[in-house]
């Protein structure tokens, strides 16, 4: 099972390996298996079974995931289980943006989505941007009350989707949250 502490990102190998979208993906659905052979992960993530065993190998030589030789069948059946279910990134160690480009491409896209677009409700989507006058004490204590809500509602929809994976209503929705002080008087008119 994987660690609730956040696994700590301190080099740009690391980072690069992790920004690589369909190695997202994995870790995404070894989290909720728990465990699971490529060829499991292949045919949930619609991938080729060579290719998933491929980034398996590079997630395992970065310490995301490890074998679980206890779960195979047989000695030539390699089983894979997480160890990471969450990360934070040390400072600046490169290749950020791979990771983050994509992430505030759909951000941005998520705040601009016409909601009264044919098809727009079909889905829930919800974008807000808060502010509250916080003492640095504050900010830890609420950062970690919405950690708490965050980890109650991955252990019940993972639970959910381990009991019926194929479920077509359930999917991923992704959740982002950051803080910290903001200075918007020093921020440059739009425009300038």
């Amino acid at each position: 099972m994987a660690s609730k502490e956040p696994f700590r990102i301190t080099d740009p190998e690391t980072m690069r390996t992790l920004a690589h979208p369909l190695r997202q993906r994995i870790m995404v659905e070894l989290n909720v298996r728990e465990h699971a052979r490529a060829v499991d992960l292949a045919k949930a993530l619609r991938e080729p079974a060579n290719s998933i065993s491929f980034h398996l190998r590079v997630l395992a030589r970065h310490h995301f995931i490890e074998e679980a030789p206890e779960l195979a069948k047989d000695k030539r059946d390699r089983v894979w289980r997480p160890l990471v279910e969450r990360f934070l990134v040390d400072g600046n160690v490169g290749h950020e943006e791979q990771m983050l480009d994509p992430i505030l491409r759909w951000v941005r896209d998520e705040f601009l989505r016409d909601r009264s677009a044919p098809g727009a409700k079909d889905d829930f989507h919800e974008g807000m941007a808060s502010g509250a006058f916080l003492t640095r004490e504050e900010a830890e204590q609420m950062t970690a009350e919405i950690v708490a809500v965050l980890e109650k509602w991955w252990d019940r929809t993972g639970a959910a989707k381990r009991a019926d994976p194929d479920d077509p209503e359930r999917r991923y929705y992704q959740i982002l949250y950051t803080i910290g002080p903001r200075d918007l008087a020093g921020e440059p008119e739009p425009g300038a």
